[in-house]
């Protein structure tokens, strides 16, 4: 049975992401708990004493025991919280690794059995690879780092306003989404490690096969076929500034923190009823780039330049993903979505 591009396209970055992303949900919140509401009242408490104790926000303190017992306040506090956490986490992380090597397996034979159109049983579920242990149990140090960081800025020494205070536990707090992102790539590349072992027993090739709203890195990857045994080329990006000619090739996503690219087994005698898969995430690399769908994190800038190297890169553009990209390069911006 041939396939359809845009039916491989939704599986992939549509029903399988939302599977992933729903495991680094459930194993951030099950680490983080009440982290976030903690340090909200926390921060509000801290506050509530600072304009107690020297009228304002805006007000510097004067050295003395009451400043002293409001920073004493908020390092037990950050303790407490960051500790809790740093328990919590390589014990939930490490539990969900043999989950995400499963989903790998599940998602990757589901994939096959589309694109080929045969059923084909699930290989084996894979051990994780040693460094994805040691990566799920570094949870604790990149937490306590943290910790040790705010620790240092919450000193008698280097507080005597507000602000310094804010920024002690602005850093404290800062380890929240750091352990989002590392519960992301730890999930991701497990599952990752889950789809090569179906590769490797079902197809010659791999395919990248970015997000649906990747970055300028991920897109420059996103349609790029390889042997099954060979990694992809280090250092791509549609934005040049980004670009690195001399770094090592990557085995396969993820490329970054929040990368949910995947690479999926390939065979190019594979029958499809209308654009060939690779093709077809390409073109979508390139209207992605010409109509700036930039990430949260990325600047306009970069984007900007991405649409550039897009126009010089690529001579056979489709006429609409062109001309958006020369109306974006010519204006140094993006026109809104319709």
């Amino acid at each position: 049975m041939a396939y359809r591009s845009d039916r491989l396209a939704r599986l992939v970055q549509g029903q399988h992401t939302s599977q992933v992303t729903d495991i680094e949900d459930q194993i951030a919140d099950s680490v983080i708990g009440d982290g976030d509401s903690a340090f909200e009242d926390l921060i509000r408490r801290t506050l509530a004493a600072w304009v107690k104790a020297f009228g304002s926000s805006d007000q510097d303190a004067l050295s003395g025991e009451t400043l002293r017992r409001i920073i004493a306040a908020a390092r037990s506090a950050v303790r407490r919280l960051l500790g809790e956490v740093a328990g919590r986490g390589p014990t939930a992380l490490w539990s969900a690794l043999a989950g995400a090597l499963a989903l790998g397996v599940e998602q990757g034979t589901a994939f096959v059995r589309a694109a080929s159109g045969n059923s084909l049983p699930a290989p084996a579920v894979p051990r994780a690879a040693r460094v994805l242990r040691d990566e799920a149990l570094r949870i604790r140090e990149l937490v306590e780092q943290r910790r040790d960081r705010a620790l240092f800025l919450l000193h008698p020494d280097r507080v005597n306003r507000w602000s310094h205070l804010l920024a002690g536990l602005g850093a404290a707090r800062a380890a929240l989404p750091a352990v989002r992102a590392h519960v992301a790539w730890v999930i991701n590349t497990a599952v990752s490690q889950g789809w090569d072992a179906v590769a490797r027993a079902t197809a010659p090739q791999r395919l990248w096969v970015s997000e649906a709203d990747a970055c300028v890195r991920c897109l420059a990857y996103t349609g790029r076929v390889v042997a099954v045994d060979e990694p992809f080329p280090g250092g791509l990006s549609w934005d040049p500034r980004q670009r690195r000619t001399t770094v090592a090739a990557v085995e396969g996503p993820p490329l970054h923190a929040n990368c949910r690219c995947r690479a999926v087994p390939w065979n190019d005698a594979w029958t499809t009823s209308g654009i060939p898969f690779p093709l077809a995430l390409r073109r979508e690399a390139h209207r992605s780039i010409a109509y700036g769908r930039a990430r949260p994190s990325e600047s306009r800038t970069a984007r900007i330049r991405a649409a550039r190297e897009l126009l010089r890169a690529e001579p056979g553009l489709l006429p609409a993903v062109e001309a958006r990209a020369r109306t974006a390069v010519r204006e140094g911006r993006f026109a809104p979505a319709a």
